[in-house]
């Protein structure tokens, strides 16, 4: 008898009624379409997140052929720390706050504007996708207008890295994207070692490592990390947070009358619907589990989603229960939390604190615009994602925002 089909419809279409039956009866287990071992019990991926048996050294077939090269996630040591510091930097600190924080403001609110009058919205496409876009592409120093190119970039890069089927289609775009992104990339690089500004292309073209300045090549893989952790993440986040608080009145009449709970809300969402529910491993040894044992040489693939549904961690696993005892809001957004929806250890997520941020002011903004905000009658709460995973669609309507008359 063979463990959950990952790769099947039936997985797509709702992975989580197979968690249980993963977790209580292969917790560890041979996917015979891809050879990777897969796990399922917190205390195993918050083991394989975290200890040095397991590498990231599947990233070399996942991710470098479209990123262009070694990324952060592949690194250790000395060169891990630098380049974390680096890319982290204007991700956090007071600098954050001072510059990134009131443009993430005016993203959210210049999106809420263009439908607030109508009273109906398809929040995924109007808003939840665009949101980290264009607040990423700002930060990064990419044109306005390129942004369409910018999302399509980035959900070539994740559909590469999501490829378990080995899609020969999917492959060929994700080359084709990186092939595109060294073509634009070029003639920007050069201006910003002319002329730098206070963007992250600026930054990393100032950048060194070991005395030496970075490459154009070297850069285009930071900035393709960039754009792959912080896109679908962050949509899924804003998306699901808004959903939860939809189909639980209580908690969000709680939401509308103290702004500080949206931290838990958000929280307890990233636990129950986590915006990423499959990573790699590499077991660069032998590694035994509780529930089995991984050769070395082994790509694992460490099932969030499950993880952060274990009864063993977390009572009633499969209810909205943002007021839990093991859900400490205050941790859950740093490597200290009982969450793995922003991975553990060393390779903790670097953007989970403007994540958090992003979210709490998307949330704000919107339970302000749009006070009465409730599921359309067609709403159907459909997802899609074997490693990110995100809600198709998310159909809202509200009471327009009504305009004073003007007489003469």
């Amino acid at each position: 008898m063979n463990g959950p089909d990952i790769l099947s419809a039936a997985y797509d279409d709702d992975p989580y009624s197979h968690y249980e039956t993963m977790r209580n009866d292969f917790p560890v287990y041979r996917h015979e379409p891809t050879g990777m071992y897969v796990i399922s019990r917190h205390a195993d991926v918050a083991r394989a997140l975290k200890d040095p048996p397991f590498t990231n050294e599947c990233y070399a077939w996942q991710a470098e052929p479209v990123m262009g090269g070694r990324t952060i996630t592949q690194m250790d040591g000395l060169e891990h720390a630098s380049y974390r510091r680096l890319l982290g930097a204007p991700l956090r600190g007071p600098d954050f706050r001072r510059r990134v924080v009131p443009g993430i403001e005016q993203a959210s609110a210049e999106l809420i504007e263009k439908f607030q009058d109508r009273g109906d919205v398809e929040l995924m496409s109007e808003f939840a996708t665009w949101l980290p876009i264009n607040i990423m592409s700002t930060l990064i120093g990419l044109p306005e207008a390129d942004r369409p190119r910018f999302q399509r970039w980035y959900l070539a890069l994740i559909a590469h890295m999501s490829n378990l089927a080995n899609d020969p289609d999917v492959a060929a775009a994700g080359v084709a994207v990186r092939a595109e992104m060294t073509a634009y990339l070029r003639p920007l690089l050069q201006d910003r070692r002319a002329r730098p500004g206070g963007d992250i292309l600026s930054a990393l073209c100032r950048a060194e490592f070991e005395g030496a300045r970075l490459t154009d090549a070297q850069i285009q893989v930071h900035l393709a990390t960039l754009m792959t952790a912080g896109g679908d993440t962050t949509v899924s986040a804003i998306s699901n947070t808004i959903k939860n608080l939809l189909l639980h009145p209580e908690h969000l009449r709680a939401t509308m009358a103290d702004r500080s709970l949206i931290d838990r809300m958000h929280a307890e969402s990233l636990r129950l619907n986590p915006p990423v529910h499959l990573i790699l491993r590499y077991a660069a040894e032998e590694v035994r589990l509780d529930g089995g044992v991984i050769p070395a040489g082994s790509t694992v693939g460490c099932v969030l989603g499950a993880a952060n549904r274990d009864p063993a961690r977390f009572s009633d696993p499969d209810v909205f229960a943002p007021y839990r005892d093991e859900l400490d809001p205050g941790r859950e957004f740093t490597p200290a939390g009982s969450l793995v929806a922003f991975g553990q250890g060393r390779h903790f997520c670097l953007g989970a604190g403007m994540a958090r941020t992003t979210v709490n002011i998307a949330v704000n903004q919107l339970l302000d615009a749009l006070p009465d905000l409730r599921l359309a009658d067609t709403a159907e709460l459909r997802e899609t994602g074997m490693f990110t995973r995100r809600l198709k669609k998310l159909e809202l309507c509200f009471t327009p925002k009504a305009h004073p008359t003007v007489t003469v």
